[in-house]
């Protein structure tokens, strides 16, 4: 998992509950604010930040519905139910981020994934990803993370790559900007690239922050939370002697009668509280839309 501690009480955030969600909008606020005066003061560039929503289910969820809601809205990620019998839960997750992955030909590659805008006008119309509009923090915050994957490159002495981006990708309704990284690991002799760049690279900057050390520290001290298996990192190894693993992005917990949803945010110094609420909020409502008609 991405952060070990104690765990905390859930979130009593409910649907149906307006003054709770009140509540919860107050204290993200407010955390987003703290960070963006830590950031003024220097001691890191980036952390994002995230919550959870508790939802209380009156009847059980469809597991295999929910799956295939996942799959129609996220077509182009990689989409999860994973049962873990130890503790009787279920995570189900559509994640449009590749930590890493390596083919049978040794080929590796990785992204930076970050900034979120909806991928729908006002009216509801489409917008062509060619034609989105990024703002100056967005394009800085994407930054953070293709220089981040550039410095972990750096540290095992690794300069033959190939970069591509940044471009506009769509994630169900949502666009990002992507940039992608390839390395030929047969040509720089490195049979154990993707193993050591999987150590360098978790948590990115996309669900941690910049440096990793200090915006780590921050969310250690103030989220409040156990993120659990959110943010950490899943999928297929060695099959067909290919291996992708994922970030562990908008996903949710089924235990029992309850669902516990996740989604974060990256705050820089040019961030507004409020937006960035918003931009978990989006992030949610797509999830809540999975095990709700």
């Amino acid at each position: 998992t991405f952060l070990e501690k104690d765990k905390s009480p859930v979130l009593r955030a409910r649907n149906s509950k307006k003054e709770d969600l009140n509540v919860e909008k107050e204290n993200y606020m407010q955390l987003v604010s703290k960070a963006i005066d830590t950031i003024s003061n220097n001691f890191f560039e980036k952390v994002v930040l995230s919550r959870r929503r508790a939802i209380e289910c009156e009847e059980s969820i469809d597991i295999a519905e929910s799956l295939i809601k996942l799959c129609e809205k996220y077509p182009n990620a990689f989409v999860s139910a994973v049962y873990l019998p130890q503790i009787n839960e279920i995570w189900l997750g559509a994640s449009p981020e590749l930590l890493v992955s390596l083919d049978e030909e040794g080929i590796f590659k990785t992204m930076s994934l970050a900034g979120t805008q909806l991928a729908f006008e006002k009216d509801g119309s489409k917008i062509d990803p060619s034609s989105a509009r990024w703002s100056q923090k967005e394009i800085e915050e994407q930054a953070f993370v293709s220089r981040y994957i550039i410095e972990c490159f750096k540290k095992v002495r690794v300069r033959e790559y190939i970069e591509i981006g940044p471009k506009t990708v769509e994630a169900g309704n949502l666009l990002h900007l992507q940039t992608t990284f390839s390395v030929d690991t047969k040509a720089i002799e490195f049979n154990q690239f993707a193993t050591v760049l999987l150590g360098l690279l978790h948590p990115t900057s996309a669900v941690c922050g910049m440096p990793k050390a200090s915006s780590m520290e921050f969310i250690l001290k103030n989220e409040n939370y156990d993120r659990e298996f959110y943010s950490g990192f899943l999928g297929p190894i060695n099959i067909k002697n290919s291996s992708a693993i994922f970030v562990n992005l908008r996903s949710l917990k089924i235990k029992g009668n309850m669902a516990y949803l996740y989604a974060g945010a990256g705050i820089t110094e040019d961030s507004d509280p409020e937006r960035e609420w918003n931009e978990t909020e989006i992030k949610l409502e797509t999830l809540l839309s999975v095990i709700h008609d």
